[in-house]
């Protein structure tokens, strides 16, 4: 018994070795949605008769930051950027052509909660939800100098949205301070990987 009592007290230090989540731990994730998901797509309601249709993604960029109030969660903000483009040409005969673009911003910012599943020092699992706005921006430009309106693209010139997410991940700390992350689930890309300073 006295053996046993001696190996627990020397465990324990190991046992209370640091976590990688725990009260006070602060997080910046730098990362990429994937797929880049296109964002503007729908070819209907452009201008009749068409031609040299280009579509430019320019994927999703994500900004997160983190701050421990417990050993098993958290709370932080999580800001998204997305942006695509559709130029094309279009007119009434050969001899008479205009030139399109509607370019498309897309921002997203939500309030999240975490639950957090540390294994060690070196790799948290987690999952929470998010909620927040989406607001959406199309820019319009045309040639023809009697299109003086967006009807280049159904949509409304600007478009802002209660939004939420639902996603799991998991975290690696390859150095001290330094890690990566994956996460998956219902967001404005279902995968997201990047880069995390921890601190």
């Amino acid at each position: 018994m006295k053996k046993l009592l001696f190996l627990i007290v020397l465990a324990l230090p190991l046992l209370s070795k640091a976590q990688s989540f725990a009260d006070g731990t602060n997080l910046v994730f730098i990362g990429f949605g994937l797929p880049p998901g296109t964002v503007m797509s729908n070819t209907n309601t452009l201008e009749p008769n068409y031609t040299d249709l280009h579509i430019s993604n320019y994927g999703t960029g994500v900004l997160k930051y983190e701050h421990g109030f417990h050993k098993y969660f958290g709370l932080g903000l999580n800001l998204e950027y997305s942006g695509a483009s559709i130029k094309y040409n279009y007119g009434p005969n050969l001899n008479t052509t205009y030139n399109a673009t509607v370019t498309r911003s897309v921002m997203g910012g939500y309030v999240r909660f975490n639950g957090h599943f540390p294994v060690g020092d070196k790799v948290d699992l987690y999952g929470g939800f998010g909620l927040g706005y989406l607001y959406t921006l199309d820019i319009s430009k045309d040639s023809n100098p009697s299109n003086t309106t967006s009807t280049t693209y159904n949509h409304r010139s600007s478009d802002l949205e209660f939004s939420y997410q639902i996603t799991a991940g998991i975290r690696l700390m390859v150095k001290d301070g330094f890690g990566i992350f994956a996460e998956f689930g219902y967001a404005t890309t279902p995968a997201q990987l990047g880069v995390v300073l921890k601190f």
